[in-house]
């Protein structure tokens, strides 16, 4: 099984096809290089040899004349063949039949040949070399040289010269297995193995970015998005400034995988926050509703017999907690909404001071009714901010109501604007700095890490009818978020509590 897996990748394929193709050309091109060299080297002793036949008719008184003894011709060509050994002497009459020769008896395989290189030859209508039949063999051919033979009747024959006889080729079979012939051999096929070994190296490495791909798919694959963003931590790192192709690709899927792995936390986010809802809305509403409909129900059966003040007393009650009910609904949708990502902000100049003033105007019943002071400290009323005014009078509503939630009466709220600089530059500063501070009960130390958690209360918070949702610090963290601030808290147990956000300066 582990072989056939390691024989199914790229690059075990790529490898097996190269070594494959290397060994064929390997043998097409020694193939080649032979037919080459044996190519070249008969024309060149062809050319050597080319007026050979000539000039030995030229020379010989009988061949001349073109009145032939064969006997004394093949005398002739004997002494010829002693004195060149690697040449066989062959006359033929006009049509290319063999009528002398010098060789032992069988040795001749021919009685005819063909004409037409022989005419081409004299002629010199192909270019050399030109090859002929070879009359010791039967379907061989060799280079030659080539004269005719005439008379004053004409062409009387030829005289046929084979370059290259059976001496010859033994000589030369003797040379190809020689030790230096073995040598050129393992020359060659080394310097084929190394080249083959040298592509492959370099197959390998321009492979590697693509192994490299396939194993991130294959760990997020294995692992799911959740391990999405595990992928670059386990040395998978890609360069997005390189050309190469690959890397490109790299790029593109590391990207994509942390996109899908965004999206699918918010989908799991968006799912754990329904869950949640749906959890809260049941345990957290059966208590108003349920009072709510306690002393409506009250009132309905009793209302015949009640004086006008109880009456209504149960009537006012009834109202606080529906009125109670509609404030967390409206929270929790509120919340769901802001954690959903698809909330986009109306930003325009906005008077902070102005805005403070508003809001504490709104909440100075609530404030009374503790007696609790509410104060404003800002050294510049004109004061602008680049912001959402709807939501952020959300946010100082939430922080305002939760300060006076935990004072008592004679404690006080302070509404601090300062300025923040994050520039170098001390004297222009772009942020704006912003407290909420009260003199209330405080948080403490063990719990301040978890107040901005949906839900959340701390142990000492205010328990029965003016008690919290626990939603309001939740839902200003991601209102601040999305200005892009992040809120601070501070606190002593007793001595009350600071909220800081900065926004930035219009």
């Amino acid at each position: 099984m582990s072989n056939r897996v390691a024989f199914s990748s790229f690059y075990s394929k790529l490898a097996v096809a190269l070594v494959f193709s290397f060994l064929l050309i390997g043998l097409l091109l020694i193939l080649f290089v032979q037919q080459l060299s044996n190519n070249y080297q008969s024309e060149i002793e062809q050319k050597l040899h080319l007026n050979l036949a000539k000039q030995l008719v030229y020379d010989n008184q009988q061949l001349q004349s073109g009145h032939i003894d064969q006997g004394a011709l093949k005398d002739t060509f004997h002494t010829m063949m002693i004195l060149g050994p690697s040449f066989e002497f062959y006359h033929l009459d006009p049509e290319g039949n063999v009528l002398t020769y010098d060789a032992e008896p069988g040795k001749v395989k021919r009685d005819f040949v063909d004409l037409a290189p022989i005419k081409a030859f004299i002629n010199e209508t192909k270019s050399l070399p030109i090859w002929g039949d070879d009359p010791r063999h039967n379907d061989r051919k060799k280079i030659f040289s080539v004269a005719e033979i005439r008379s004053d009747q004409g062409i009387e024959g030829y005289l046929y010269i084979i370059i290259g006889g059976e001496l010859y080729d033994g000589v030369v079979d003797l040379t190809e297995n020689s030790h230096i012939a073995t040598i050129g051999l393992w020359l060659m096929g080394a310097a084929i193995l190394f080249s083959m070994l040298v592509v492959l190296l370099l197959f390998g490495f321009l492979t590697r970015p693509l192994r490299k791909l396939s194993h991130q798919m294959g760990l997020l694959s294995k692992n799911g998005f959740e391990q999405a963003d595990s992928l670059s931590k386990n040395q998978i790192q890609w360069n997005p400034c390189s050309s190469d192709e690959i890397e490109q690709l790299g790029v593109s899927f590391q990207t994509m995988a942390k996109t899908l792995n965004d999206q699918y936390e918010q989908i799991k986010s968006t799912d754990e926050l329904r869950r949640e809802l749906i959890s809260y809305v049941s345990h957290d509403l059966r208590t108003p509703l349920a009072s709510l409909q306690g002393y409506l129900e009250t009132w309905q059966i009793n209302y015949e017999s009640l004086d006008k003040d109880s009456s209504a007393s149960l009537i006012d009650i009834a109202l606080n907690n529906a009125q109670r009910v509609s404030r967390l609904v409206e929270q929790l949708f509120e919340l769901a909404h802001l954690d959903s990502h698809t909330i986009t902000l109306n930003t325009e100049s906005v008077f902070i001071t102005e805005l403070v003033y508003d809001v504490i105007q709104s909440s100075g019943y609530q404030a009374k009714e503790h007696g609790v002071t509410l104060s404003v400290n800002s050294p510049n009323p004109k004061i602008k901010v680049n912001a959402d005014i709807e939501r952020l009078e959300r946010v100082f509503t939430n922080l305002i109501d939760n300060a006076i939630r935990h004072c008592e009466s004679g404690d006080s709220v302070d509404i601090n604007v300062g300025a923040e600089s994050t520039t170098s530059d001390k004297s222009s500063p772009d942020r704006l700095l912003i407290q909420v501070v009260d003199t209330g009960s405080g948080i403490p130390s063990e719990d301040l890490k978890f107040v901005f958690n949906t839900h959340y209360r701390a142990s000492n918070s205010v328990k029965g009818e003016h008690s919290g949702s626990g939603l309001g610090l939740a839902i200003t963290r991601r209102i601040l978020s999305l200005h892009g601030s992040e809120i601070e808290v501070t606190s002593e147990l007793g001595q009350g509590t600071s909220f800081s956000f900065s926004l930035q300066l219009d």
